[in-house]
């Protein structure tokens, strides 16, 4: 396998880490708000109202943060296809 092919080979998988990485980060983020929700419902006696709400604002955090790092890298490949420039 050439050089060339082999860092291509190589960065792909690194970028394929880092979309897994903004996986577990939005179930965390889902996770942790529902969480927090769930230890206010408990103080002020007003279960599932904010661990429902913590779940659903973790929810759109967490999928606003994929949409713009995909949008983010879209937007730079689109940069690099037309400079005629590869990504490494």
């Amino acid at each position: 396998m050439p050089r060339d092919d082999r860092n291509r080979f190589g960065s792909s998988f690194g970028q394929g880490y880092g979309y897994v990485a903004l996986g577990f980060a939005f179930a965390l983020a889902i996770l942790l708000f529902g969480a927090a929700g769930w230890l206010i419902d408990g103080w002020l006696h007003t279960r599932p109202l904010f661990a429902l709400v913590g779940a659903a604002l973790g929810g759109f955090g967490g999928f606003m943060s994929i949409y713009y790092r995909v949008k983010s890298d879209t937007e730079a490949g689109k940069r690099d296809a037309g400079s005629g420039k590869r990504k490494p």
